[in-house]
C-alpha cells in the first residue's frame, strides 16, 4: 500500500512567482492560498491567476490543496478547483452550513470539471472561539472532511498569555483537537511552537522542535508559510522516527 505523506503544507499565493518559489522547497502539499497571503486589494488578480497556479503546482508531482475564503466560497472554489487539486482548506469555519455549502460546491465542480466524484477533501481550520466550541459538529458535517487544524495566529490574539509566557489555553486547545480528530476519524494537523518562536517566522531548528512536539502529541503534519520550514517539518513528522522528546 502506498503511504501518502502530508507532513508539510506550504502556503503560497497565486500572485507573481510565489507558487514556483514554494515548489523549490519540495513540500508534501502546496497550498494555493487565496486568504492569508493574498492582499484584499489583489484578490481579483489572484482569482484570475489561480488556475495557472494550480496547473504549475500539480505539474510538480506533489499534492495540491487550495485555501479559500468561507465568505467568498463559491467564487473562490470556482477559481481554484481544477483537476490536480486534492482538496481545500477553509479557515475560520463556524457553522455546519458552511461545510455543507462547500461540500455541494465541490460535488458540482467534480461533475463539471472531470474530477472523480467524492475525491475532493476538506481541511477544517478552527481559528475562532466559536469554531472551536463547535468543532465536533463541523468535522462531522461532511464525509469530505479529511483533516482539522487550529488557526493559531487568530486564536492567540484572543487568548491571554499565562504567567510563564506561554499562551495558557493553547495546550488545552491542541489536546482537545487531537481528541476530536480521533473521535471523528479525521487527521489532526498542527505543530507546537513555543515562545519566543512563532510559526509565521520560526527558523528551521525551532520548526523542527515544534514538529517533534506536535508529533508526540498526535499531529500528523503542519502548515507553514516560509520555505525553509518545509524540511524541518518533514524531518520532525517523519513516520517511524522516535525522538524521545516530551511535549511538556
Amino acid at each position: 500500500m502506498v503511504v501518502v505523506l502530508r507532513r508539510s503544507w506550504l502556503l503560497a499565493s497565486p500572485l507573481g512567482e510565489q507558487v514556483a518559489t514554494a515548489l523549490s522547497f519540495s513540500p508534501d502539499v502546496i497550498v494555493v492560498d487565496l486568504v492569508e497571503l493574498t492582499p484584499e486589494r489583489a484578490r481579483v488578480e489572484a482569482l484570475g491567476r489561480a488556475e495557472s497556479a494550480v496547473k504549475i503546482a500539480a505539474a510538480s508531482g506533489g499534492e495540491v490543496f487550495a485555501q479559500v475564503d468561507k465568505d467568498n466560497l463559491s467564487k473562490d472554489l470556482e477559481a481554484v478547483v481544477w483537476p490536480g487539486v486534492s482538496g481545500v482548506v477553509i479557515p475560520r469555519l463556524e457553522s455546519r452550513r458552511q461545510v455543507k455549502d462547500c461540500h455541494r460546491c465541490l460535488a458540482d465542480l467534480e461533475s463539471r470539471r472531470g474530477i472523480p466524484a467524492n475525491s475532493l477533501q476538506i481541511v477544517a481550520s478552527l481559528d475562532t472561539a466559536v469554531g472551536n466550541q463547535r468543532a465536533m459538529e463541523l468535522v462531522t458535517a461532511s464525509h469530505r472532511v479529511w483533516g482539522v487544524t487550529l488557526g493559531m495566529a487568530d486564536l492567540e490574539m484572543g487568548l491571554r498569555p499565562g504567567p510563564d509566557g506561554e499562551t495558557h489555553l493553547m495546550p488545552y486547545l491542541m489536546q482537545r483537537v487531537i481528541i476530536i480528530a480521533g473521535a471523528a476519524a479525521v487527521t489532526p494537523l498542527g505543530a507546537w511552537w513555543r515562545p519566543p518562536a512563532r510559526s509565521q517566522s520560526a527558523g528551521p531548528e525551532d520548526t523542527y522542535q515544534a514538529a517533534v512536539r506536535g508529533k508526540a502529541l498526535g499531529f500528523k503534519g503542519s502548515f507553514c508559510t516560509i520555505g525553509p520550514q518545509v524540511e524541518a517539518l518533514n524531518r520532525g513528522f517523519n513516520p517511524g522516527v522516535h525522538t524521545g522528546l516530551s511535549t511538556l
